[in-house]
């Protein structure tokens, strides 16, 4: 274990090679102490019935910060968050592939986004003692350090970053009265069958629910609603259950399956609308569904609105200049405006602190930091029973949780963005 200063992380040149200070000089300004650990002491999915839990009264809590309280039988210090990530720092000296690289910087983000939520919430009187460690992107280590005397006693654990490795710490991790965070894995809660953990990051499950309702709601009489299921892996994912979503919501509408452009062509309707979803973001399929779209919308009485799969937000589509006459609309988890007043100030507190623009991960640790945080400050170690209570919308990311008994709290927070200008916008 290595006890550090507490004072900001500057940020310069090759982030691999801050990366390999950060067992240095991990901030920790509005922490009461920070530390890295090298080593440690020792498919239906959601769509099961989630279930409320009773919030607890405030005015019960009496505890002091930094107190050793009773969870369960098990001890924990009331403000202790560990944070675990994947620094990699044992392989700095050795071979660096790209993939290191990438997730060095990862982890480094996300921890320097929430250092800055931290720092806020401090000035609100919600101090913390921050554990920042090593994961190592490790299965076998990572299951070492569920039972690590400064991991066990945290009120609060967030990470593992990967799926083998959030599984592996949470079999291990005793306290399931103690939530642990998954803050980037999209993987679906169900697949770790671990109840105290909490899922950020929307499945593609809760991605296709959200999408298929809203469209269900687009939908007037004389209306057609075209599934474009080019048989891609993405589209088998997206699509699974897209069809009896929409009909659970609106009973009336119309709505078909097509396999190919050429299907989806002979289907037309010219009595209305046709809302045409693509469960594919491959960007051929995409292109070809377009031109298509592009040359029947030249005809007489041919309207379209088209819908897509939330990977669609990587493409580019400056060349198809119908884009904004098909309104195209996806669910997305990254909220990030740009020109939002408290955006700008977190970019420019983050470019003063860390000398970089922020990145999405960045984002992303500063709104854990500013949800988790302030639930603990103020419900102490209750804060668990507000989770599905207390909503939460950041620069990045809308919390929205539901509790589900066998595995744990998921997100179900998405926004809508519509294609507008040569560039998606929150609607």
């Amino acid at each position: 274990m290595i006890s550090v200063q507490n004072r900001p992380l500057q940020l310069s040149g090759n982030k691999i090679w801050v990366a390999a200070l950060v067992a240095l000089c991990l901030a920790s300004c509005t922490t009461k102490k920070s530390t890295v650990l090298r080593s440690p002491s020792s498919g239906q999915g959601e769509q099961q019935t989630a279930v409320t839990k009773p919030a607890v009264d405030k005015d019960k809590i009496v505890a002091k910060v930094g107190d050793i309280q009773d969870v369960n039988g098990h001890a924990v210090k009331n403000n202790r968050i560990a944070l675990l990530l994947p620094f990699e720092l044992s392989g700095i000296a050795g071979t660096i592939t790209k993939e290191d690289v990438e997730r060095s910087s990862l982890a480094l983000d996300f921890y320097q986004g929430f250092q800055l939520g931290l720092d806020k919430i401090a000035k609100e009187g919600a101090l913390f003692d921050l554990q920042v460690i090593d994961s190592r992107d490790n299965v076998a280590y990572n299951a070492t350090l569920g039972t690590s005397a400064n991991v066990k006693d945290a009120v609060l654990v967030v990470g593992p970053v990967y799926p083998r490795e959030i599984k592996s710490f949470g079999q291990t991790f005793a306290n399931k009265n103690v939530l642990q965070v998954s803050p980037l894995a999209a993987t679906m809660a169900s697949e770790f069958s671990l109840p105290n953990l909490v899922s950020i990051t929307p499945s593609i499950r809760t991605h296709s629910e959200t999408l298929a309702k809203y469209v269900a709601d687009q939908y007037y009489t004389g209306d057609q609603i075209l599934v474009y299921d080019a048989g891609d892996d993405e589209s088998k994912q997206f699509l699974v259950n897209f069809v009896s979503e929409i009909s659970k919501a609106n009973a009336q509408a119309k709505v078909k399956t097509v396999m190919s452009v050429n299907e989806l062509n002979n289907s037309l309707v010219l009595t209305g609308t046709n809302h045409v979803i693509s469960g594919t973001a491959n960007k051929n399929l995409v292109k070809g569904l377009l031109d298509a779209m592009d040359e029947r919308f030249l005809n007489p009485g041919n309207q379209f609105k088209l819908y897509g799969h939330p990977n669609m937000a990587k493409l580019s589509f400056e060349n198809f200049e119908n884009m904004d006459f098909y309104g195209l609309t996806i669910t997305s988890s990254n909220l990030v405006n740009e020109s939002d007043s408290d955006t700008r100030k977190f970019i420019g507190n983050y470019k003063s602190a860390y000398k970089v623009d922020p990145s999405e991960f960045s984002y992303k640790g500063y709104d854990a930091a500013l949800y988790f945080g302030r639930l603990i400050h103020k419900y102490g170690v209750d804060y668990v029973s507000r989770m599905t209570q207390d909503k939460f919308s950041g620069l990045n990311s809308d919390y929205k949780f539901e509790f589900y008994p066998k595995w744990g709290y998921a997100n179900r927070a998405l926004g809508i963005m519509v294609y507008h200008n040569k560039k998606f916008e929150r609607k």
